[in-house]
């Protein structure tokens, strides 16, 4: 139950209307309860002394304040499609209890809205119901046959949103991880959603495709699979395109946030900033929400984009480090988790608060088995070496960078080419103090910039400047 979470996340508007709700209704412990929560000041035992209860009365309450909070956000719920729904819902009354005239006419007028608003999964009920009526007619099979169509189709419908949200999914994982089983895995669901999409030719479908193959061009390592596939820039025409006549569709209003963020990754890799910018200003509105659509889009990566296009336009100070964003990976997602606390890393280590981004990454390490993801542990602990030594903790440091050596020097094959060479540049670091030794360290850290590329790239959005690595070469 995440009842504190969910209150703190009501927008003021919604605050304010519960509040009035629970005043007029005499629910002080309820108000009390909804209130702390609000101010996020006190412990759940502070509260429970507050209140004088005992600790089941407490949790009862709590759970009954989850369910006035729920019904409430129900209730709000705006959707102009809410209406249809409840008439979709009336048919079996209207089967059972109407003439068959009156049933027949005002499900057809369902037919016709349900149509406009391509809502598959009311249509089966909808064409379910036209067969019952029509069994004793010739238009019994004309209906047999819709119901099957709908059928078929919300199902291929079901499987390709079912294939990008496993796609996504494999995909944050194969990018903290670098192991070649889950690229493998991710061309699978490549092909599979193609050959869905050719069996039911469906513009929805086609942009569900679409935004898979966009994924796998820009953030896969198997671009031999890519040839035969539209360009990035083609694709994203045509998605919009989609969007755009289908103005009224539920679901595109929310992926063209999706197609935004993929918009901006493309142009942001090609280095054309000012197209990229026109996409950056619609992802970084609303506390980033683009980081709720992890079933639709590799959003975590918006992350990591956004720290190198402020560093590259010199803005990093536009970035709050205490900001709250809209969504917040919990560590049992162990790849989001990772890729959101190195973020916090990141934000701490530019604004000059290095303590902080340390004590980030200590809790990261404390709090996620980095078991069978050897390249998410030996990027973050590079990382924390680093921040160590700038806050000259070096006996830390040189532990951490022993761990991470001996790991890196078990492996069966070499791997991980970067990180070999962060290692040198540490131990040189560390090394006595002897002369010329900034010079190598720039120059060894001149070798790393160069070789920072591709599949075994590390700590891209790393950049140490001339007066850190003048302080690193002091020891």
């Amino acid at each position: 139950m995440k009842i504190e979470k969910i209150i703190l996340q009501l927008s003021e508007k919604d605050f304010l209307l519960l509040t009035e709700q629970l005043i007029q209704t005499k629910a002080d412990k309820f108000l009390t309860l909804f209130q702390s929560y609000r101010e996020n000041k006190l412990s759940d035992k502070d509260i429970q002394q507050q209140l004088d209860i005992k600790t089941a009365a407490f949790y009862t309450l709590k759970s009954r304040l989850y369910d006035k909070v729920q019904e409430f956000l129900y209730k709000s719920t705006q959707d102009t499609r809410i209406e249809l729904l409840q008439n979709v819902a009336n048919i079996e009354y209207l089967l059972y209890k109407s003439p068959k005239e009156t049933a027949i006419g005002l499900i057809l007028k369902m037919e016709d809205e349900l149509l406009k608003n391509d809502m598959s999964n009311e249509l089966i009920i909808v064409y379910k119901a036209l067969k019952k009526l029509h069994v004793y007619s010739s238009k019994f099979y004309d209906y047999q046959q819709l119901y099957n169509k709908f059928v078929a189709y919300t199902l291929a419908q079901d499987k390709a949103e079912e294939l990008l949200s496993l796609f996504c999914k494999t995909l944050t994982i194969a990018y903290v991880t670098k192991e070649q089983k889950y690229y493998d895995l991710l061309s699978l669901y490549k092909k599979e959603l193609q050959t869905l999409s050719r069996i039911h030719q469906s513009h929805r479908l086609t942009l569900h495709k679409n935004i898979l193959n966009i994924h796998f061009s820009l953030f896969s390592n198997v671009q031999e699979e890519t040839i035969t596939d539209d360009t990035v820039e083609d694709m994203l025409k045509e998605s919009f395109s989609i969007i755009e006549r289908h103005p009224e569709d539920r679901t595109y209003i929310h992926l063209e946030h999706a197609l935004n963020l993929l918009a901006f990754e493309y142009y942001h890799q090609l280095k054309l900033y000012k197209n990229a910018s026109v996409y950056y200003g619609k992802l970084n509105d609303d506390n980033c929400s683009i980081l709720l659509y992890n079933h639709s889009a590799f959003s975590m990566h918006f992350l990591v984009s956004r720290i190198n296009w402020h560093y590259l336009n010199k803005t990093i100070d536009e970035l709050n480090d205490n900001e709250e964003l809209i969504y917040e990976p919990e560590p049992e997602n162990a790849s989001e988790f990772i890729l959101f606390k190195q973020y916090k890393a990141y934000l701490s280590f530019y604004k000059g608060k290095i303590p902080e981004a340390v004590q980030t990454l200590n809790k990261l390490i404390n709090e996620v088995s980095f078991k069978d993801v050897f390249y998410a542990e030996a990027e973050v602990k590079i990382f924390l070496t680093i921040l160590l030594l700038l806050a000259e903790k070096s006996d830390q440091a040189e532990i951490i960078l022993r761990s991470i050596s001996r790991k890196l020097s078990d492996e069966d094959e070499p791997k991980y080419h970067t990180a070999s060479l962060y290692i040198k540049f540490l131990k040189t670091v560390l090394a006595n103090k002897s002369t010329g030794k900034q010079e190598k360290l720039s120059e060894l850290y001149k070798l790393i910039s160069a070789n920072n590329t591709g599949p075994d790239s590390m700590l891209g959005n790393l950049h140490l400047s001339k007066d850190q690595i003048m302080k690193l070469s002091r020891f």
